[in-house]
């Protein structure tokens, strides 16, 4: 199953990725990186966005999102998640929500299509730009991409993670899907829920204390996914997640529940972390995310039990390289493709 999970994602950056390269972005190719607040910017209001793309708070954080032109956006990047054993200022996984739903947004602004649409990313590449190890980012990061609409339902971003400095930090080159509000109702129908089926709890009498609004809202995207019944065998370790429950969805999607793509990707890089300091006999060690290839192929649902599968392939020096997939049953929901640098033996 491994050799034909790694056959599946060999993904070859486009030859266009030049073209869409903005000043700002241009420091990949040895240029210097123009600092996005000298940038001449027109706020997007999140209720704008929110008209256009199909995620919502607490999936979207983005903040201060700003258009320079049509379809380049930058946004201000909060870390919501510590990055744990990844010693870097945020984890992969978290560049990997974050970017791509900036990406979503500045794809939403070239779609020839007006209304409200669904951006499905269904693959991705992701590379660490930064030399580590960098401690946590105390604060908001900057985040930058620019979008192409290719065809009537396929579009592509490209993207830029940068420290508050102006430090490249992450890049991501994502492809996406592109259905309308409509189809995507007609094609996952089977997916709806309505969330909202039990009456709401009676308010609390005034005397009864304060309320505890953090826990009413609770961001389950501030941790990573609670993957259970670990097991190892040899190069290989597997866990499981679920049943997923809505909760594990907010903001993605509303009435149509599905797990998203991060947060599969979050299980399966933290399992291959896991799995490498288990292979070093170093449950301390600390690693660094090179480089991942993701491919979704399907959607988990709310209520569906997922399985987690990492394997270690080998490596050279202090570089180790990874399959990992996540499936319901025999259904393939997503691959990924992962080099982890571990920074002690």
């Amino acid at each position: 199953m491994s050799h034909v999970l790694r056959s599946s994602l060999a993904i070859s950056r486009c030859s266009s990725i030049a073209e869409l390269a903005t000043p700002a972005l241009n420091t990949l190719w040895g240029l210097a990186c123009a600092n996005p607040r000298e940038q001449p910017l027109v706020a997007l209001d999140r209720q704008v966005l929110y008209s256009r793309i199909c995620v919502r708070d607490p999936y979207f954080a983005l903040q201060e999102v700003m258009e320079s032109a049509r379809g380049e956006l930058t946004a201000r990047v909060p870390v919501e998640m510590e990055p744990g054993a990844e010693a870097s200022p945020i984890s992969a996984a978290e560049v990997g929500r974050h970017l791509a739903i900036l990406g979503s947004c500045a794809v939403s602004r070239v779609n020839p299509q007006e209304g409200q649409h669904y951006y499905l990313a269904r693959r991705a590449r992701v590379e660490r730009l930064h030399e580590g190890p960098l401690p946590r980012a105390p604060g908001l990061l900057w985040g930058q991409a620019k979008a192409e609409f290719k065809e009537r339902r396929t579009a592509s971003a490209f993207t830029l993670l940068s420290s508050a400095e102006g430090q490249p930090l992450f890049s991501m080159n994502v492809d996406f899907n592109v259905l309308s509000a409509a189809a995507f109702q007609r094609l996952f129908q089977g997916a709806r829920q309505e969330l909202r089926r039990e009456p709401r709890a009676e308010r609390a009498p005034r005397d009864a204390g304060p309320v505890d609004f953090l826990s009413l809202r609770q961001n389950p995207h501030r941790e990573p996914p609670p993957l259970r019944d670990l097991v190892r065998e040899g190069e290989c370790l597997r866990g499981t997640l679920g049943p997923v429950g809505p909760e594990l969805c907010k903001g993605h999607f509303a009435l149509y529940p599905v797990l998203p793509v991060a947060v599969v990707m979050s299980g399966l890089s933290g399992l291959a972390g896991t799995l490498l300091r288990q292979w070093l006999g170093n449950d301390s060690a600390r690693y660094l995310v090179k480089s991942g290839n993701v491919r979704a192929e399907s959607l988990a649902y709310a209520g569906e039990t997922v399985r987690f599968d990492a394997h270690r392939l080998g490596g050279e020096g202090r570089e180790h390289h990874f399959d990992c997939w996540a499936s319901v049953g025999t259904r393939v929901v997503g691959t990924m493709e992962l080099t982890l640098t571990a920074l002690e033996r």
